[in-house]
């Protein structure tokens, strides 16, 4: 365009007839390739988005990265990792139903849901902060009523948008026009560079648009004022002139030209209309940019807001649990640094278009920048996040006491384990028979099929777990003198690799029994154990054998505390006879008028003798047949 002012200016001072094709030629040229540019610009970004896009999908870290649970901050000598085994065992946080986790903490967002994965790694022996913990719980109204006093502005959907956008994609600086160089980046953080970025964004498209007009009358101003005699007619007679090498002069004139010509000016056309296309897209893309990362700032101020009140009322609701101080520490640290978020975006309007508005894009860009660059506001996010889903865990835990469906649990270092009234956690709405266990002497558990014995042995499990992580379970009441080893026996695998079933339940015997030695010393270690159907991968003879070894071996120790279900009652009677350690108990059921087996889930003292396989069988529609055979056996 320039390349045409210049000979346009040149023609009126020589008055020259002649003027060569090559000038405008290399304007199309230059047309062209700034065209195909911006395409190739325009696809390489939505190449990187969809690239983008897929990697913050196969992303699989937490959002919630570098918060720490409380229980974590513990010493280790009262810290224990919960076995994985026995999460599996006891479906603690992952089920094909709703995982047991849930009952308990009722989670109302994906933060609260997400959270749950830290509560399943420890459980602890500290009874100070176990006691803590109850007093937590036992104040969360008073949280609660010094949060609600604003509107909570926690939105996990927006708040996961805002993440992905800044953290997760790789293009996030070409995307928001950044500096990219490492030694230009320092100008990211200046407002008046950024300003002054945003406006040639807006301004650049508005010029190519009117360039090529005010090319044409630029000749003629500057004639004037060089006081060139000209008049309006002699100069369009020239500008026709010109024009006529031009592609407007050539598209008029299309009657003497060829097809091939034709061709390449329609192309050239299309072209130039295309390129103005793209000014258009990238004036909108700039707009829709800023209106994004305005509404991403606007939402993050209301999240500090109120992540910042939540975080201190919990400070100060619980500044008396001793055993907390070291999280206080943390949280108050997150603050801080939550606080300074809020205080630059203080000033921060909703987007509108406005001159007040325009003027504010440099210092939009910088706290956007800010936010992205600067890890102390990533942590203190993240920190959010989490704290975000462990109270909401805690306020699950509080409804749950406020229903009366769990209690609190005391603790006696010198006792036996007592639980009253305790049930299974997915019966918790429903109408659950309940009973006790307690561990002066070991249990040995019989009963017919489905009569709830595996029941009682996850139950018990259960609620000695969220007792030494919560201080609180589902029953009635409870003494538990802690352990620091929890042991299951349940859903032995039969692989088909090397080991039989016989042999997979014979090597987790063996482990138990190897880490019960290693950590014998009953003043410092307590062991619980549950066994579902001791060695039943062998014949009924070799198992009781087996079986009546293996406990009377393991009762010898008295740190260890177990339940033991079985069907056979010769190892039961044997139990008996020697007098050991351990008492056996039934899950009582009632035979009706017709033969029929009622259950009535109700553990009381004894040995079950009931043959309730036949039930079951009945139950599945076995042929009549079999039925017979098996009564007349």
């Amino acid at each position: 365009m320039f390349s045409v002012f210049i000979n346009i200016q040149n023609k009126l001072k020589t008055k020259l007839e002649n003027f060569t094709q090559d000038s405008i030629q290399s304007s199309i040229t230059s047309t062209v390739t700034d065209t195909s540019i911006a395409a190739d610009t325009s696809a390489a970004t939505d190449t990187n988005k969809a690239t983008n896009t897929s990697a913050a999908t196969n992303n699989t870290t937490p959002l919630y990265e570098g918060f720490k649970h409380p229980i974590t901050y513990l010493d280790a000598s009262c810290l224990h990792p919960l076995s994985p085994i026995v999460s599996t065992d006891l479906e603690l946080l992952e089920s094909s139903n709703t995982p047991i986790y849930e009952y308990l903490f009722k989670p109302k967002h994906k933060f609260a849901k997400d959270m749950i994965k830290e509560w399943n790694k420890y459980y602890t022996t500290n009874i100070d902060y176990l006691n803590d913990t109850k007093t937590v719980l036992h104040n969360i109204p008073e949280y609660i009523k010094n949060v609600s006093d604003k509107q909570p502005f926690l939105d996990c959907d927006k708040f996961t948008e805002l993440w992905t956008d800044l953290k997760e994609d790789e293009d996030f600086l070409s995307r928001y026009n950044y500096m990219e160089w490492e030694i230009l980046e320092n100008f990211n953080t200046s407002s008046s560079f950024l300003q002054a970025l945003s406006l040639l964004h807006i301004v650049t498209p508005v010029i190519n648009l009117v360039l090529p007009f005010f090319l044409l009358i630029m000749p003629l101003i500057i004639m004037r004022i060089q006081g060139v005699d000209i008049n309006y007619e002699t100069y369009l007679t020239i500008l026709k002139e010109v024009a006529s090498n031009h592609i407007i002069g050539k598209a008029l004139g299309m009657g003497s030209l060829s097809a091939d010509r034709i061709f390449y000016i329609l192309l050239t056309m299309f072209l130039y209309f295309f390129q103005i296309y793209q000014n258009i897209v990238q004036c909108h893309r700039f707009y829709r940019n800023m209106e994004k990362i305005n509404r991403h700032l606007y939402y993050l101020r209301e999240h500090c807001e109120y992540s910042i009140q939540s975080m201190e009322s919990f400070i100060r609701c619980n500044s008396n649990c001793a055993s907390y101080s070291e999280f206080f520490k943390d949280v108050q640290k997150n603050v801080d640094h939550l606080k300074e978020i809020h205080g630059h975006l203080a000033g921060l309007t909703p987007f509108s278009l406005s001159f007040s508005k325009l003027s504010q894009l440099g210092n939009l860009l910088k706290l956007y920048y800010e936010i992205y660059s600067i890890q102390s506001y990533e942590a203190a996010l993240r920190f959010s996040v989490g704290f975000e889903g462990y109270m909401n865990n805690m306020i699950g835990v509080f409804e749950n006491i406020s229903d009366g469906i769990i209690s609190y649990g005391d603790f006696d270092i010198c006792g036996n384990c007592v639980l009253k009234e305790q049930f299974y956690p997915v019966l918790m709405k429903e109408n659950p028979v309940k009973n006790d266990c307690q561990f002066k002497k070991n249990m040995v558990l019989t009963g017919v099929n489905a009569s709830g014995k595996t029941t009682l042995l996850k139950t018990t499990t259960i609620n000695i777990i969220f007792t030494q992580q919560l201080g609180c379970g589902f029953y009635k009441s409870c003494k538990l003198n802690p352990y620091t080893h929890i042991h299951s026996y349940l859903n032995i695998p039969d692989t088909s690799g090397r080991d039989s079933l016989f042999q997979a339940e014979s090597r987790r015997c063996k482990e138990i029994i190897d880490i019960v030695c290693k950590f014998s010393d009953t003043s410092k270690y307590r062991h619980f154990c549950i066994f579902d159907e001791l060695y039943s991968g062998t014949n009924p003879f070799d198992a009781t054998k087996s079986a009546y070894a293996f406990l009377l071996y393991l009762s010898k120790y008295k740190n260890v505390n177990f339940i033991l279900t079985t069907h056979y009652v010769g190892l039961c009677k044997k139990l008996k006879l020697a007098k050991s350690a351990m008492i056996c108990y039934k899950m009582s059921t009632e035979i009706g008028e017709d033969g029929a087996i009622k259950y009535t889930y109700r553990l009381n003292k004894g040995i079950s003798r009931e043959q309730g396989a036949i039930k079951v069988l009945q139950q599945l529609d076995y042929p009549i047949e079999i039925i017979d055979k098996i009564r007349n056996y």
